[in-house]
């Protein structure tokens, strides 16, 4: 319960945010420069078994140092004892109303709590993702994205022939996000 109180109180302040400078961008024919993002992402496993309560909020922050690259990062909320945060190139193509990107970069597991034992992989990760946003208007947008968060880098690597459709499965988020444009 507690979760999704903050999730929603980071809504409001996104969209609270998000009016200053609405008036500004109206009609501005340009890129963004700075995006808030909130991202409802879930597993296979709870998309396929439909438990739309197993959500991970997500808060993305990204600035756009170019009008195709980007900078972002990010947060993911898993269960109440662990947070992960990445930080990611963003490379993205501005064609007007749709906007896909991909992104890359690596990210750090914190604990939150001192009773969870040690899992034995590394707190270490890597993130790809990719998406594509549609812009609603020249401040808000909206799309899905596929987000592949390899939790043991060295393992991933040492058995990269091994990567099948059932790791995807396990390792994969799948989101819809709603973002703030500045």
């Amino acid at each position: 319960m507690n979760r999704k109180i903050i999730f929603l109180i980071l809504v409001l302040m996104a969209v609270s945010l998000g009016t200053v400078s609405a008036r500004d961008q109206l009609f501005a024919d340009k890129p963004s420069e700075f995006d808030i993002g909130i991202v409802m992402n879930y597993s296979y496993a709870d998309l396929r078994d439909q438990n739309l309560g197993a959500y991970i909020p997500t808060l993305r922050f990204q600035l756009n140092v170019l009008p195709w690259l980007g900078v972002s990062a990010t947060g993911y909320v898993r269960g109440q004892e662990f947070v992960s945060i990445v930080l990611e190139a963003v490379l993205r193509a501005p064609l007007g109303r749709i906007e896909p990107y991909i992104a890359t970069g690596p990210g750090y597991l914190l604990a939150l709590t001192d009773d969870i034992g040690a899992s034995g992989t590394s707190n270490l990760a890597y993130n790809f993702r990719a998406g594509f946003d549609i812009n609603i208007t020249e401040y808000f947008s909206i799309g899905p994205g596929v987000t592949l968060l390899i939790p043991d880098v060295t393992a991933f690597f040492d058995d990269f022939s091994s990567l099948g459709i059932q790791y995807l499965k396990d390792t994969c988020l799948i989101g819809i996000g709603a973002k703030l444009r500045f």
